[in-house]
């Protein structure tokens, strides 16, 4: 290090050093009570002050008072904890957050001993170490100090014993859909599943929902989370038997993750809709209604420490986590802690240790997911209106390689205005169309129908639980999500990166010729690879995908694609006796018992993960007669338990078991 560096002109984030400079206006706050915060409110210039994350507040005051606010806070006399709020350098809309934690890795050779003094040299003090991360430490700066926590992990990172030191940074997101004003029943207009041609919808718009449930509707021991602002779990379509697993809330910090009105949770719930509303003759459908839902609820603004803990909590739980939220065109790269967790989460995460499948919404301001050359960017700011972004943007959670990054078609299977676009766009899915500077300016493509709010929360359609008004790459994602439960429903030895691929592979390569209304781009079209900025590998197409995972189950497991018999004989010696056989199958089974035909009543029970008994059973057969006969499909793939029982008599039998693999051509 250089002695005239300056140890605060900078940070380190994910391996990127971003230069800084201090933002003017604002500066951060961190707050112990109510007293406190009116103490805040009074300082010299402050005109606004709005929480950003639990005790930290995010200060608006006027430029030639700043330093004295902050000066005057941290006196003697109020003894406050402040630090500038800072920008990367030329930026205008990249806002950085402060808190007083660091998160420091430290080299794996380093002893305890040598690491017990880099910390009490540093003036820091450890909060926790992160489980599974080797020598990773939330530090939390303390006066002792004598610096601010910039210049505390820079002055670390320079060690030669630290492998990585970055400020636990406060994330701020957007929800990616704009609420609209309010203006099993509803599945015939639940295009995305299921189109036909008509007015602003094109016949294959659709994701071939219908052709996918062939084979499965998705299973209850795959979990879907989706982590928003708060989910209506009184909604019909959220309920069933075991529908709702392990739900979460970490802004009341209790397991009712229910939206509150007053904090504008209106997202939640349509989101979860798309992804898993249930199949039981009410509202509307979700493309893997079959499989079991994990809310979690969060505020929407997290440091970085906290989102760890919300990943590491959801990806243990989850074989699938759906999130319609994200940054703005801005520059936010992923500070390396939740690089490396979603990595994890990929290749390990997971009641199944297989992988998390982790989704991300794009966005919806038309904008570049990583453009480091950027000068000038207009992108409508839902609260504040039009904000031009004059240096490098970059979306650190979509571009993430291990994330399955998600952009928006339309009902004409072309471009969602809106929908942001770059290299790593994974695949897009169906929603609405508005456009992204002016809602005034029509854009052609119907709504998408889901569930809504009705006790709780804000809603889309005012005294409904249902709505046809939701969109946004927020409503995109959710489908992606849903769509994989379906594929790991299909085979569940299958990783997260097996099903990212099987996705990307089955797609349909819809194409746009038309530049985008606001840039004049045009990028609907597909490279020597088969992406394209726009829709990245293409639409998805869930029996294609699903089909993909039959097939590789077969191959997994040798199933041919002829029709085999497995043939048992055995015999029963008794009435009340029974026998057990286990068989695992793929696609169509049929089983059928011959017994003697004189004198004898022999039943067939089967069950699916378990031992069928009279009472507790999938499938039964149990005639008078000694002949039994069950057929399944489509079947759940897995490990199936057949029992023959004597109902009255004795004697020989046979079963035969006789599988069709013609489900997955």
């Amino acid at each position: 290090m250089s002695k005239k560096e300056n140890l605060g002109n900078y940070f380190w984030r994910g391996g990127q050093r971003i230069e800084l400079e201090k933002e003017e206006e604002f500066f951060t706050a961190i707050v112990k009570d109510d007293a406190e915060l009116e103490r805040v409110r009074s300082l010299p210039g402050v005109s606004d002050v709005k929480p950003v994350q639990n005790r930290i507040f995010k200060v608006h005051v006027s430029r030639d008072q700043r330093d004295a606010a902050m000066k005057h806070y941290g006196s003697e006399e109020l003894k406050g904890i402040s630090h500038h709020a800072y920008r990367p350098k030329g930026a205008t809309n990249t806002r950085y957050y402060l808190t007083d934690n660091i998160i420091v890795r430290f080299g794996q050779d380093v002893l305890p001993e040598r690491i017990e003094t880099i910390i009490l040299e540093a003036g820091v003090r450890i909060i926790k170490e992160y489980p599974g991360s080797t020598n990773t430490f939330l530090v939390q700066v303390t006066h002792d100090a004598g610096k601010n926590p910039i210049k505390v992990a820079n002055a670390l990172a320079n060690l030669e014993e630290v492998e990585s030191a970055e400020p636990n940074l406060v994330n701020r997101f957007q929800k990616f859909n704009i609420p609209a004003d309010p203006a099993d029943t509803y599945f015939n207009r639940q295009w995305h599943l299921r189109s036909r041609k008509k007015t602003n919808l094109v016949a294959d718009a659709d994701v071939s929902a219908t052709k996918a449930w062939d084979y499965t509707k998705g299973k209850r021991d795959v979990v879907i989370a989706v982590i928003d602002d708060g989910f209506d779990l009184n909604n019909p379509d959220f309920t069933g038997i075991d529908k709702v697993v392990h739900p979460k809330d970490y802004v009341d910090g209790d397991a009712n993750p229910f939206p509150v009105t007053e904090h504008g949770d209106y997202h939640g719930t349509p989101c979860a809709g798309v992804a898993i509303a249930e199949e039981n003759g009410k509202g509307v459908v979700g493309v893997a209604p079959g499989c079991a839902f994990m809310p979690v609820r969060f505020p929407l603004s997290a440091d970085d420490d906290f989102l760890w803990e919300i990943f590491d909590y959801v990806g243990q739980r989850a074989d699938v986590i759906s999130c319609s939220w994200g940054m703005p065109p801005v520059y936010a790269p992923l500070p390396q802690l939740l690089n490396d967790k979603f990595h994890e989460l990929a290749t390990s995460g997971g009641v199944r240790k297989k992988g998390c499948v982790v989704v991300f919404a794009t966005g919806n301001y038309n904008s570049p997911l990583n453009d480091p050359d950027n000068s000038s960017f207009i992108w409508n700011d839902y609260e504040y209106g039009l904000q031009e972004e004059k240096g490098p943007i970059l979306n650190g959670f979509a571009i993430h390689p291990d994330i399955i990054a998600v952009s928006a078609s339309t009902s004409l299977n072309r471009k969602a205005a809106y929908s942001n676009w770059g290299k790593e766009v994974s695949v897009c899915a169906p929603s609405n169309n508005f456009h992204p500077l002016d809602r005034g300016v029509r854009v052609p493509g119907l709504g998408i129908w889901t569930t809504d709010n009705e006790q709780f929360g804000g809603d889309f359609t005012i005294g409904s639980q249902w709505t046809g008004e939701f969109g946004g790459t927020s409503s995109a994602t959710p489908l992606v999500a849903g769509i994989a439960g379906l594929v790991i429903s299909a085979y569940k030895d299958l990783s997260a990166s097996n099903v990212k691929q099987i996705l990307e592979e089955t797609a349909d390569k819809i194409k746009d010729p038309d530049p985008d209304p606001v840039l004049g781009l045009n990028k609907g079209s597909y490279d020597d690879n088969g992406h394209s900025e726009w829709f990245g590998y293409g639409k998805v197409n869930a029996a294609r995908a699903v089909q993909q995972a039959c097939k590789l189950y077969k191959e997994a497991t040798r199933i041919s694609d002829l029709t085999m018999r497995i043939t048992a004989k055995d015999n029963l010696a008794e009435t009340g006796d029974f026998k057990i056989f286990k068989v695992t199958i793929s696609d169509k089974m049929s089983v059928t018992l011959e017994g003697p035909e004189e004198g004898t009543d022999f039943d067939l029970y089967l069950k699916q993960g378990s031992v069928p008994t009279t009472q507790d059973c999938d499938e039964k057969s149990a005639s008078s007669l000694s002949t039994e006969k069950v057929v399944i499909q489509p079947v759940q793939f897995g490990d199936y338990y057949i029992m023959v029982r004597s109902y009255r008599g004795s004697g020989d039998f046979e079963v035969k078991v006789e599988l069709e693999s013609d489900n997955c051509e």
